[in-house]
């Protein structure tokens, strides 16, 4: 980890405070509060109007603390209800403090906590950022379906201490938060329960409507009986949305929000301030209770967080009734300075990027060979990873409208789509896999569209790279070459093989290469290569017969469309005979016995990777990518019906990736 000094100013303000903070690297050495008259608050007709007064006010304190601002290195501000983003450290720009200012979705004090970090950012010539605001949405698209078409659900939760809330216990136990799947509420004036599907909140109540009700706040209500309240006549549309969201909750029961005031009523033996507290209890059970169908059931942990978690009796009424879906943690407490802290830290170690909330609309254009699986796993990459950085599609914030294309195996589909994605006028193509690869740079006309090859056997397959005539070509190859796969498996495993056999597919380019890299290999070991010809899947059965007769030690299952789309069933007709080396990670899955291999997934998440770069503005350096990570992986039902599972372990213990067969 880095050792250098950083000294970062945090700011987050309040309807009538401001918490300022300041940390070196991750210690606090100034936490406090600058408290603001009502009177004094009064002078401004809206918050915007409070910036030159809090600014003010913020700098004088630092410097009564004695430290000097022109030490800084970075300033952050709590967001506050902007547009809808996803999660992450965000640079702040005109383009926020506009939304801010006008309240795209509502008015709020921690609207100011941009423009504050970017005054004083702009003032002392250090970078100001943003931390996962409420307003962070990675909602699943299915979440957002409310039953009436003219209301679609928000994401407005406690996203800055639910998140580093999230971190905290990854880093405690040791793990990585994207392999964690995790139910968290936070409790304190409002009331948000999430569902962090390794890492990523993908459903949320909104905290200004939906879930528990809260000390401050009525969450859901029966409609009908609202319905009637509000043309009640006895409330102005004002007055209802104080009553629902700052009078709600225990307030308008007891006209207290204090969990504290609540808890000595109970102990002093009112029957009444307990059913009502142990309501609100039973309603943040019912909603982490539905946060976990989000999840499948699959949950690592429950975390109880915010203010309201101090409490011994409400958490525990929780954990009665939760206990039994998953363990149940408590980090109490909001810690907001320090996370806003922290998301600035990473920052400024390189650990992580900030994002841009200005941010244009693209179009794409998507085109695939046949619905491959790994093809369809592609375009769901593609679209997460993007989605990850703020373009998103198909919802009512969209900024990203994509065209999707299926070649269905017709090499004219392929000349239509790509005349179809030229007239739309995309920003960018992306072509996944080797076929649609070859057709789009053969029918593609206007050169200056951006193509970037997802998933290509190896840039052999598109040609020699002109990179002057094909300057926005890029291309991320899938293949490793054979040498480095045989010396990391069969090599390893029986150096004395003399008999190889191959199943490739004639007159496909990307089999033929391979063909001529697994002939070299052999040609350089002296071992003798039988190679067939399988133009059908339901011609496996002679390539069994083949290899027998032939005695062939391994058989190697080359990089062919045949092989990729054949079942398990049919694939296990020849490897539950004879040992196979799979050259492609979703035939091991399948029931190939072992392979070194490179994954689909960091394939096209490079490839999304670079788009966003060019969206960006910024050209990548390289136009020709190959895979960084390698992993070997098993199948173990394959392995063990060959009695080579303990073998495999014993010489190539680094096969930590042990995957059961998938059935297709």
């Amino acid at each position: 980890m880095e050792n250098k000094e950083y000294l970062i100013l945090v700011i987050n303000p309040g309807s009538t405070s401001t918490k300022i903070g300041l940390f070196k690297n991750e210690i606090p050495v100034l936490e406090t509060t600058v408290r603001h008259s009502t009177k004094k608050l009064e002078e401004f007709p809206k918050i915007w109007d409070q910036y030159s007064f809090r600014k003010e006010e913020i700098i004088s304190t630092i410097k009564k603390h004695g430290f000097d601002l022109k030490s800084l290195s970075a300033v952050v501000g709590r967001g506050g209800l902007l547009k809808p983003v996803p999660s992450g450290v965000y640079t702040i720009d005109e383009k926020m403090i506009q939304d801010a200012r006008v309240g795209v979705q509502g008015q709020h004090a921690s609207n100011l906590g941009c423009v504050l970090a970017y005054g004083i950012g702009w003032e002392y010539s250090i970078p100001a950022f943003i931390v996962d605001p409420p307003v962070v949405d990675e909602m699943e698209s299915i979440a957002r379906v409310s039953g009436l078409p003219q209301i679609e659900r928000s994401s407005i939760f406690h996203a800055l201490n639910i998140l580093a809330t999230a971190r905290k216990f990854a880093q405690d136990q040791k793990k990585n938060l994207s392999d964690l799947n995790l139910v968290i509420a936070h409790m304190g004036g409002g009331i948000t329960v999430a569902a962090l599907k390794k890492g990523k909140a993908i459903n949320v109540n909104s905290g200004l409507g939906e879930g528990p009700f809260t000390p401050e706040r009525v969450g859901r209500l029966p409609l009908l009986a609202l319905v009637d309240l509000c043309f009640s006549e006895k409330y102005t549309k004002e007055d209802l949305k104080k009553l629902l969201v700052g009078k709600g909750g225990l307030v308008a029961y007891f006209k207290t929000n204090s969990a504290i005031d609540m808890e000595n009523m109970i102990k002093a033996g009112s029957e009444k301030f307990r059913m009502v507290y142990e309501a609100m209890a039973y309603q943040v059970s019912e909603e982490i209770g539905a946060r976990a169908t989000n999840l499948e059931g699959k949950i690592d942990a429950i975390i109880l967080t915010g203010g309201i978690a101090y409490s011994d009796m409400l958490t525990k009424w929780i954990e009665q009734r939760v206990k039994f879906i998953a363990p149940v943690h408590r980090y109490p407490g909001e810690n907001e300075l320090q996370a806003l802290a922290l998301g600035g830290l990473r920052v400024l170690r390189g650990e992580e990027s900030p994002k841009s909330y200005s941010i244009s609309n693209k179009k794409i254009g998507i085109i695939y060979w046949s619905t491959l699986e790994q093809f369809t796993r592609s375009i769901t990459i593609i679209e997460d990873t993007l989605s990850e950085h703020g373009y998103r599609a198909r919802t009512s914030n969209s900024n990203l409208e994509i065209l999707y294309k299926n070649c269905q195996e017709k090499e004219e589909n392929a000349q239509e789509a790509i005349a179809y994605f030229e007239k739309s006028g995309v920003d960018l193509i992306f072509a996944i896999g080797s076929l649609a690869a070859i057709a789009t740079k053969k029918y593609l006309k206007n050169l200056q569209i951006p193509i970037v090859f997802v998933g290509i056997y190896h840039s052999y397959v598109l040609g020699t790279l002109d990179l002057k005539e094909n300057e926005n070509f890029y291309a991320i190859c899938h293949a490793l070459e054979f040498k480095d796969q045989w010396q990391n498996t069969i090599s390893k495993l029986q150096p004395d093989i003399k008999r190889l056999g191959l199943v490739y597919k004639a007159d496909e380019l990307h089999s033929d290469i391979q063909y001529d890299q697994i002939r070299k290999v052999t040609k350089e070991n002296e071992i003798e290569l039988f190679a067939f010809d399988l133009q059908k899947a339901e011609d496996i059965s002679q390539a069994l017969e083949y290899f027998l007769e032939a005695q062939v030690e391994w058989v190697v299952l080359g990089s062919t469309s045949v092989i990729s789309d054949m079942s398990s069933e049919n694939m296990e007709i020849l490897t539950s005979r004879i040992p196979t080396l799979a050259t492609l990670e979703k035939t091991v899955y399948k029931a190939g016995m072992f392979g070194y291999v490179t994954t689909w997934d960091e394939i096209s998440e490079r490839g999304a990777k670079i788009a966003l770069q060019l969206f960006e503005g910024n050209q990548p350096k390289d136009h020709i990518h190959h895979p960084s990570r390698r992993i070997f992986i098993m199948n173990t039902k394959i392995a063990k019906t060959l009695g080579w599972e303990e073998k495999i372990r014993e010489k190539i213990p680094e096969s930590v990736m042990v995957k059961p067969t998938l059935h297709s």
